[in-house]
């Protein structure tokens, strides 16, 4: 049996999820092949024409019998289309993100995933509201999506086992990655530059919030301004984003224009460095799939607030404190709460608790092999 993936145009966390499922199906034996297609972000007939047509061809050219994993909604309806409505070709969509935008683009959304529902076998979905959103439209087989995040090498905030935190151990800090010079933004328009651990990284008197995202409006910053200025008089606070995006210019005005305790970090490689500087992880997004980030952060044993975004609550369980999406007080007084180094301690304590019952890559194996039918090929 053969399995062909679809996948979007797409890069970041969803682009990582299919490299890596398509190199542990390899690595478990089985044929895996990548469909030669680009879905793009919005519908274009000529190109999605090509689309279904190089995908029939594809199925056609595949050894027989043909299972397709499709990722994303519009690489999802583009493969129903392309595949006869009853068949042997068995077919899973994973959904991983939510329709926004006009209504124009909702009800094209609702269309696209009509067409999802009336041909594949089965939907797996990477948050709550993406799993209800299918059974409301008629999908007969629904399952939530096994999303493990990807090992990482090295570090203590290393994603693999060998980087998680013992009970009752103690972090490193100050790690040479995370002491890399930064270049922060000031409120009076000058630069300076500040080194990871010389401000009294992990002791309560500057309490180090690390953020982990890309610089767009799902993520929810401006609300993670608006709590840092409700925090800006307060005790020492300095919040660090690693992440880029198209509101930089405009994250990094308001930050100097208000004096916000916020550092914009760029795009950074040292992920796991960073977790180890940090005395507290906050995601403030508005909407979220399943946030590796989050994961790393759980798998590091780090003390987490987020709000109850998306599939947030699926990665963290009871280990992170949950706050309603968009309420900047709330963020605030989490923050502040979690200045006790007790509350902190206690919080890390159930990181590395869930951590233990995070999905693994062989998870993911397990669930894409019984969903298309592997199991019996084998």
């Amino acid at each position: 049996m053969s399995v062909i993936l679809v996948r979007p145009r797409a890069s970041g966390g969803l682009a990582a999820h299919v490299d890596q499922e398509k190199h542990e199906l390899a690595a478990a034996g089985v044929d895996v092949r990548e469909a030669p297609v680009q879905i793009q972000d919005r519908p274009h007939l000529l190109g999605d024409l090509r689309t279904v047509r190089a995908l029939r061809q594809c199925v056609r050219a595949a050894p027989q019998p043909v299972a397709v994993h499709a990722h994303g909604l519009r690489a999802g309806a583009l493969s129903a289309l392309a595949l006869p409505r009853r068949g042997p070709v068995l077919l899973a969509v994973t959904l991983h993100n939510r329709t926004v935008g006009s209504s124009l683009v909702r009800t094209v959304g609702r269309a696209l995933l009509q067409v999802v529902v009336s041909r594949a076998n089965t939907i797996l979905a990477v948050s709550p509201d993406l799993a209800q959103d299918a059974e409301r439209a008629g999908a007969r087989d629904v399952r939530h999506a096994v999303v493990p995040a990807p090992e990482r090498s090295g570090g203590s905030g290393d994603s693999g086992a060998s980087g998680d935190v013992p009970p009752g151990g103690d972090r490193a800090v100050g790690t040479a990655a995370a002491a890399d010079a930064v270049v922060v933004a000031r409120a009076d328009g000058a630069s300076t530059t500040h080194h990871g651990a010389d401000e009294g990284t992990g002791t309560d008197t500057v309490l180090e919030v690390l953020v982990v995202a890309r610089l767009a409006p799902q993520k929810g910053l401006h609300d993670l301004l608006d709590a840092a200025a409700l925090l800006r008089d307060g005790a020492p606070l300095r919040i660090r984003v690693a992440g880029d995006g198209p509101l930089h210019r405009e994250l990094a005005a308001r930050i100097i224009h208000e004096q916000l305790p916020v550092e914009l970090l760029g795009r950074r490689d040292d992920v796991p460095a960073l977790l180890d500087a940090a005395d507290l992880m906050v995601s403030a997004a508005l909407w979220e799939g399943q946030p590796v980030w989050l994961q790393e952060a759980l798998r590091a044993g780090r003390a987490i607030i987020a709000t109850d975004a998306g599939g947030t609550r699926w990665v963290t369980g009871e280990a992170a404190q949950l706050v309603p999406v968009g309420d900047a007080p709330a963020l605030a007084s989490a923050i502040e709460h979690h200045r006790s180094s007790g509350v902190r301690r206690a919080a890390e304590a159930a990181s590395r608790h869930r951590a233990a019952q995070l999905p693994t890559a062989s998870d993911m194996v397990r669930q894409v092999s019984q969903v298309l039918s592997l199991d019996r090929e084998r």
